[in-house]
């Protein structure tokens, strides 16, 4: 019985349309996201790879090599399990880098727009027979199931069919890849379509196995029969395959695993987990294992039944011998369902070869309109389609019968073996360049078609049934050989580019992408809109930038360089999958310019830190080792007490430890990758202080609170800077540090007036009993000459008394604390002369003569309290170092940079070389013990450091002006024009109050 063509057409729509549903349905979430996510439809979907010879060639593979017909599923089967040396690396890339198809790999790999055109031609002219297999599988499933009756066209020829065929595989083609116009190459609905059509495959021919078995052979043990009286059936029909043949099938159904767009498409672009390919490793040998199984049990059911249909159709015969329809049906829709998952999957991935690659180098899109710029690459899309299923046929048609389905397969996987050279130098020979590429390719291509494409349009054959079978098998190994051969020679007599370099870098095995640190000229992400918008148009634009900050979560605000820089390769990525990788690498670069780019190319660190973490637990070896010591190192970083940071050559803050966001409240994913210009204050200033300070330290410097909280002093010491290094900043909290200093300076203080008291008392007795005696005069007195006299005594005595309290409390009032200093010009000669005076109360310290030769009119940036404290300190250690009647000598003289240098210099023994370098060491002291603090000098140092001066000690003085221990001190010089300004500040502050 056979079918009428009414019957076959729309058994046809009705699969087709149930294929779409499981799309449709996939894609709109009505199937769950555990079902199409799941590593078994991943590894179901790349059954893709049996297509027409998996369904119907390989029975006639059988019938003429009877168990080589495994070659075909043990090539296939081979790639995948050794998945890690080759799929797995081609797996990293694709995801990082949004490659959806090999002349995407190849263009990116060898930056050339060139290589992806040539990579597309190339695979449409080798993809044309495999259409044409597909194409005659069906056509002539159809011719077979209607009994012959089916002519559309004169002449007895089925081209009718294969046309009816194309038309409507072309319009649910469209409709399957043609919805997502933003991503056409992520379609979960289409992975899950196509997982559906290989368990219909493996279902159909497993019922076909059990119907030969059931029906035909009674069991097993009818089949073991058959086989003793039929030996021929296991060696084949034809001459044994040679060895050399034998192999190079291996080798060619090895490269067509990777090399074939419909199986790089699935296993690549469609792939929504990189953990699904450890699956598919061991998943997909395991489905081809399955679906082998049943080829020789139908092979021999049908030639047992006695079907007079050719060996392709051995599913078909068999229900014609049997007189049952529904085995004929099952044939035709395993045939069917494995023949158009080829053609929709391959025609997608082409179509978006061509349109990357052939239609958009040469036809810029017009980005105006309401989303134009997706509906332009849609119809595009739709356009290709159409001419590449019809450039199928056309091949089809011109063929005409005279091959089999086999020779149809050898010939398209022989062309696509052309592409393993470059498939396998892409991650493993960063030598390799595109000159060799494209001569290779070119060579191995010109041999394959004058060796195996033109004998079969002459002659109608390949002749893989000749008594010389190995022929066609020697033509493809020379083409394959002077490929290789072409591609090593031209890559290394010429040279690489500056860009092939670096993606060969970021290709290679051995080496990880090094993502480099440069500026964009925007400034934040609002701002790639607009720039984008001339490429895309404004409504793409807004669309691509708003898709990559939801993918990256930043918000449109955001002007970190890091994340900008992160954001612009996600829109390349993006609008790689869309437009290719060559014409999205020149719309970014066109509209997203990088600026100034930097002294050694610096690494991006963040983004490198990021991968590096990702990669935790998979390293082995020496490169375990090395990230053990990066994350010690790192960790070492973060524990540290003080606050680290540090700062690229462009001002990017690179590393940002614990401490110091915890000094700063600012957290180290808020400040790393930002500029340290867009800190908030008072840290912007700091940092701005701190990396111009000289000598790169920047001392005691006070930070307000907020609020209630107490004022902070901190301390930063900054790396020199240079040309091409990073800037490191220590940034230490001494806010406990100097609360103590300022204490000890209070006590101390408190200490020398202690001493004073007693001169006090003595200096301040003497007047007191001369106005006493005065007073008594002025009683007895009546003279008014003699009363006024003896009054202008006791006004005078009366002055000397106050002049000696106010030196006291003045000295007793000064500040506590850092916050108190307050710089402003002061007469070095009167504050040396005031620290005289209060010395000279202490009568039980040692007599010494002060000489005060500073000159009188020499003014210095100081405060003039804590200046004064500076030289009680400084002229008490020289007279306790001095014998007595010993001359202590002040001086002062200008120094460099408008400096004021002072001189204090005594007459004592001086201090031993080794003890000079921790003189100014917190109580250290080399007077006898129980005289000395050892706080003096110490606090010398910090009060000098906060008024932007410098202390230092030569032992002995220099010649001539001492015999012991000269002190020096660098002060800021002043002017009286500075005084009287800050005099007439004040009083003007003063009235205004």
């Amino acid at each position: 019985m056979s079918f009428s063509p009414d019957q076959v057409l729309l058994a046809i729509i009705a699969y087709l349309s149930v294929l779409f549903l499981v799309g449709y349905f996939g894609d709109r979430g009505a199937i769950p996201a555990r079902v199409v996510e799941h590593p078994a439809t991943y590894v179901l979907s790349l059954g893709v790879i049996g297509g027409g010879m998996a369904s119907n060639g390989v029975f006639t593979l059988a019938a003429l090599y009877g168990h080589h017909y495994l070659l075909y599923y043990l090539g296939i089967a081979l790639m995948f399990l050794l998945a890690v040396l080759l799929l797995r690396p081609l797996l990293r890339l694709c995801r990082v880098h949004q490659l959806a198809s090999l002349a995407d790999l190849l263009a990116f790999r060898f930056r050339s727009p060139w290589v992806g055109a040539a990579v597309t031609l190339a695979m449409c002219a080798t993809l044309l027979p495999l259409l044409a297999l597909q194409i005659r599988t069906v056509a002539d499933s159809i011719h077979h199931l209607a009994g012959g009756g089916l002519d559309l066209l004169p002449g007895g020829r089925r081209d009718g069919l294969a046309l009816l065929f194309c038309v409507i595989i072309t319009v649910f083609t469209i409709l399957f890849g043609t919805r997502n116009a933003a991503n056409p190459n992520r379609n979960p609905g289409l992975v899950a379509a196509i997982a559906f059509e290989s368990l219909v495959k493996l279902g159909a021919l497993t019922l076909l196995m059990a119907v030969a078995l059931s029906q035909v052979f009674d069991g097993f043990d009818g089949l073991q029969r058959w086989l003793v009286a039929n030996p021929a059936s296991l060696r084949g029909e034809g001459p044994p395959l040679p060895a050399g043949a034998a192999r190079l099938l291996l080798l060619l159904f090895f490269a067509g695993a990777v090399c074939m767009p419909h199986i790089f498409h699935m296993a690549f672009a469609e792939n929504s987990d990189s953990r699904h390919l450890r699956a598919a490793s061991w998943g997909l040998p395991l489905y081809l294992l399955l679906l082998a199984l049943p080829v020789l049990p139908v092979f021999w059911g049908a030639v047992a039944a006695g079907s007079s249909l050719p060996a392709s159709f051995a599913g078909l015969g068999l229900g014609t011998a049997l007189g049952a329809p529904w085995v004929s049906g099952v044939a035709f829709v395993a045939g069917l369902s494995a023949a158009s998952a080829v053609i929709v999957v391959a025609t997608l991935a082409l179509a978006n070869m061509c349109l990357n690659y052939l239609v958009l180098p040469n036809r810029p899109l017009r980005a105006a309109g309401d989303r134009g710029l997706y509906r332009q690459l849609k119809w595009l899309r739709r356009s290709l389609i159409t001419a590449l299923i019809l450039g199928g046929y056309a091949f089809f048609a011109f063929l005409g019968d005279g091959q089999s389905l086999p020779e149809l397969g050898f010939l398209a996987f022989s062309g696509t073996l052309q592409f393993l050279p470059a498939v396998i130098f892409t991650p493993y020979w960063p030598r390799a360049n595109r000159i060799g590429l494209l001569a290779g390719l070119a060579l191995g291509l010109a041999i394959w078609f004058l060796a195996l494409v033109l004998p079969v349009l002459s002659n109608n054959t390949l002749g893989i049934t000749a008594s010389h079978s190995d022929d066609w098998a020697l033509r493809c190994l020379l083409a394959l050989l002077a490929n290789s051969a072409a591609f090593i020679a031209c890559s290394l007599l010429t040279r690489r580019s500056q860009e092939e370099t670096v993606a060969a870098e970021i290709c290679s095995m051995d080496s990880g992408s090094r993502p480099h640190r440069r500026t964009l000229a925007a400034h934040a992400a609002a701002d790639f809109v607009p720039a984008l918008a001339r490429g895309l148009g404004e409504d793409t634009a807004r669309a691509e930038v708003h898709r990559a900050l939801g993918e990256l979560r930043f918000d449109e605000g955001e002007s970190r360089p890091y994340a900008l820089r992160h954001l612009r390769s996600r829109i390349e990525a993006n609008l790689s999958g869309m437009l290719g990788p060559a014409l999205a690498l020149e719309i970014v670069d066109r509209c997203l310019p990088y600026g100034k780019s930097y002294p050694g190319e610096a690494g991006d660190f963040t983004l490198l830190e990021q991968r590096l973490e990702k990669a935790a637990g998979r390293f082995t070896g020496l490169a375990a080792d090395l990230d053990y010591l990066r994350r010690h190192y790192r960790q070492t970083l973060e524990a540290l007490p003080v606050g680290l940071c540090s700062l690229g050559v462009d001002g990017e803050v690179l590393l940002w430890n614990r401490s110091l966001a915890e000094l700063t409240g600012i957290e180290a994913p808020d400040a790393i990758g930002a500029r340290w210009t867009a800190l908030p204050e008072p840290w912007q200033a700091v940092f701005a202080d701190a990396l111009e300070a000289e000598p790169n330290t920047l001392l005691k410097r006070e930070l307000p609170g907020s609020g209630p909280a107490a004022p902070r002093w901190i301390t930063l010491h900054c790396s020199a800077p240079t040309e091409d290094a990073d800037r490191l900043l220590l940034v230490e909290d001494i806010t406990d540090y100097q609360l103590l200093q300022d204490e000890v300076l209070h006590n101390e203080r408190l200490a020398s007036i202690g001493r004073l008291a007693a001169g006090v008392a003595h200096e301040i007795g003497n007047p007191i009993t001369g106005i006493a005696c005065l007073a008594q005069n002025l009683a007895a007195s009546c003279d008014p000459a003699e009363v006024r006299e003896t009054a202008d005594d006791i006004l005078t005595q009366t002055g000397r008394i106050s002049r000696i309290v106010e030196s006291l409390v003045n000295f007793s009032h000064l500040g506590s604390g850092a916050g108190d200093t307050r710089v402003e010009p002061c007469n070095l000669a009167d504050c040396i002369d005031e620290a005289i005076s209060l010395l000279s109360l202490d009568r039980d310290a040692r007599p010494v003569s002060f000489v005060n030769d500073c000159p009188r009119d020499t003014l210095v940036l100081a405060d003039c309290q804590r200046l004064l404290q500076v030289f009680i300190n400084l002229l008490g250690n020289a007279r306790d170092a001095s014998g007595d009647g010993a001359a202590v000598t002040i001086s002062a003289a200008a120094g460099d940079s408008g400096a004021v240098e002072v001189h204090v210099d005594d007459c004592g023994h001086g201090i031993a070389p080794a003890l000079l370098p921790r003189v100014f060491e917190p109580f250290f002291t080399t007077k006898d013990p129980g005289k000395g603090t050892g706080l003096g000098l110490p606090l010398v140092y910090s009060i000098l450091e906060d008024m932007g001066g410098s202390v230092r000690i030569e032992s002995p003085g220099p010649s001539g002006h001492a015999t012991g221990t000269r002190v020096t001190l660098t002060l800021r010089a002043a002017r009286y024009d500075d005084a009287f300004t800050r005099l007439a500040n004040a009083d003007a502050g003063t009235a205004a109050g």
